[in-house]
């Protein structure tokens, strides 16, 4: 039975390939594997009866190879063995490294044959992240911080004497405490909607000063992929805060 390899509309010639698929996680920032990345490294021998034949078939190969986002269908006769079907990534396929001809001394070569390899990769997701939705999506990175500033106590000045150290001097009883809330998250395919104040904190939140800031969406391939979205809380009270729930 015939091998065949097709990219797209471009027919390699039967068991003119040989086919390594590799597959690597795709992870966040701590480490969890939400998907893969599948990568063919392909190599083959294309044959011609003619140098013209040949350099027209290398042609081909390459302009067949230019265009990024199509299958790749690896089959034995009837049977797929793989595939990568372009609506299934999580980004499109990439040639990644495009053809070369990297035996230009073997040989034969550019006589009736050349030898040529080439890379394509694409990205897959879990089904918890490719199930995400625009109210629900798939969260890849999250990271969230308190902050707090004083204690509620007296405040201090020091005042000039005429000569000598300055003088360290009461100014006030009490003093105002203030916190910064600050996170953030991306999401795949959606913006994640972010954290609220945290409800210990909430009723002292200085609302005029809140900044929300949805961040260009990151791209991959030239597709639009991770959304992040960045918070920052502030809040002020005249004594220490109440503890967290």
């Amino acid at each position: 039975m015939a091998v065949t390899l097709s990219y797209g509309n471009y027919q390699h010639a039967d068991n003119e390939v040989n086919v390594n698929v590799s597959r690597r996680g795709l992870e966040n920032q701590t480490g969890y594997v939400f998907g893969y990345i599948e990568t063919w490294s392909i190599t083959g021998i294309m044959q011609a009866d003619s140098l013209t034949a040949l350099k027209t078939a290398m042609d081909s190969l390459e302009n067949a190879y230019r265009e990024p986002n199509k299958n790749l269908v690896w089959k034995i006769g009837d049977t797929v063995i793989h595939q990568m079907l372009n609506q299934s990534t999580a980004y499109g396929i990439r040639v990644a490294v495009p053809p070369h001809f990297p035996q230009g001394d073997a040989p034969g070569e550019l006589v009736n044959r050349r030898h040529y390899s080439l890379v394509v990769d694409g990205a897959f997701l879990y089904p918890e992240a490719v199930n995400g939705t625009a109210g629900n999506p798939y969260i890849i990175n999250y990271e969230s911080s308190l902050s707090v500033t004083g204690t509620g106590g007296p405040t201090f000045g020091h005042l000039p004497t005429l000569t000598g150290r300055f003088q360290k001097q009461q100014l006030t009883e009490t003093s105002v405490v203030s916190a910064q809330q600050t996170g953030m998250k991306s999401g795949i395919g959606f913006c994640p909607t972010p954290d609220p104040p945290q409800s210990n904190l909430a009723a002292y939140e200085k609302v005029d000063r809140r900044n929300i800031r949805y961040g260009n969406p990151r791209r991959y391939n030239n597709t639009q992929f991770e959304y992040p979205v960045y918070w920052n809380y502030t809040f002020e009270r005249n004594q220490p805060f109440p503890a967290a729930p």
